[in-house]
């Protein structure tokens, strides 16, 4: 978790901000304000318009409360970041920063730290190639830069980091898929459980093989495998908890996951859980985003869709899902 407590407002071009507010707070953030800017896209330099913009730096020049974070519900070009961050005088977060931040929090073993680390660097490539170009310009080059490394040197070592990183990945690949096939050679089936974050996969996981792996009601509460065999009727299966799913991922940080989505990938069976208490449209989204999800990664696998947290919600409630 992050030491303090921190002040955020958040910026988004629509109505429905309940899944970035659930973001920010998973991360111990207080929401002070929140800006609602309905239009169908972006401004091309500062992603809100003039006037939105000039409302929310008097509200963060006023200091009552104090805004220490902006959280921006959307996908920043590396120029509207370095604009409003200028603009605003605090730290900008877009979307995407902010789940990255959050698998960081998240990651408690190695490999995801690696992938964790890889996805980072992916993302910070773009912004530092901005801030070389606003540093050669004379501009001041930013909050994200930092560090005693000149941005130029930084962007060179991000490129060494990431080779390294993939390497250690792709040996941690290979192990993986090595066991798998001694588990295959000794006679389990097995099946992984996916699903939208949170949607309850380690839950069940307990469930079925009667251990306690750690359950947080949280985002991205697991970021690793888990794999456990199923104690019920005797049979040989193993069963594995994998990282949730999110909307608007995109493909590079899925990539960065791809040797511990191999496990669904390669999975006999795939239980896709869903938490059904949500509301219906949501429920709808959720499910299509792991079933995309499921299609990128090439899962050919029978796929059996669980509906999870029913004691959340009445019989009628459920009957009309």
């Amino acid at each position: 978790m992050m030491n303090k407590e921190k002040n955020a407002i958040i910026i988004a071009l629509h109505d429905d901000i309940s899944e970035i507010i659930e973001l920010a707070e998973s991360l111990d953030m207080k929401i002070v304000h929140t800006f609602i800017q309905n239009r169908e896209h972006p401004d091309t330099s500062t992603y809100i318009g003039s006037g939105k913009l000039e409302e929310i730096k008097e509200f963060i020049e006023k200091g009552d409360p104090k805004v220490d974070l902006v959280i921006v519900d959307g996908e920043l070009k590396p120029s509207q970041w370095f604009t409003l961050e200028k603009e605003f005088g605090v730290t900008v977060y877009d979307r995407l920063r902010l789940i990255l931040m959050i698998f960081r929090d998240r990651a408690d073993r190695k490999e995801a730290k690696l992938q964790v680390r890889l996805a980072e660097l992916h993302y910070e490539k773009p912004f530092v190639k901005e801030l070389i170009h606003r540093a050669r310009s004379g501009e001041h080059p930013g909050y994200m830069a930092g560090g005693e490394y000149q941005v130029d040197d930084y962007y060179e070592m991000i490129k060494r980091q990431m080779r390294k990183i993939k390497e250690e990945l792709d040996k941690i690949r290979r192990d993986r898929g090595l066991r798998r096939q001694h588990r295959h050679i000794g006679g389990y089936y097995l099946v992984s459980l996916a699903g939208y974050t949170n949607a309850g996969k380690s839950s069940l996981l307990n469930l079925l093989s009667s251990e306690k792996v750690t359950v947080d009601d949280r985002l991205f509460s697991t970021l690793s495998t888990t794999t456990r065999k199923l104690l019920a009727y005797k049979l040989p299966v193993l069963i594995t908890d994998t990282v949730g799913f999110i909307q608007s991922l995109p493909a590079w940080v899925i990539d960065a996951f791809h040797s511990t989505l191999e496990e669904i990938e390669n999975a006999d069976v795939v239980l896709l859980v869903c938490d059904v208490s949500d509301e219906l449209d949501t429920l709808v989204m959720k499910l299509q985003t792991s079933l995309n999800e499921l299609m990128e990664l090439g899962v050919t696998s029978p796929i059996i869709i669980v509906l999870n947290k029913i004691d959340s919600i009445s019989k009628e409630e459920l009957r009309n899902k």
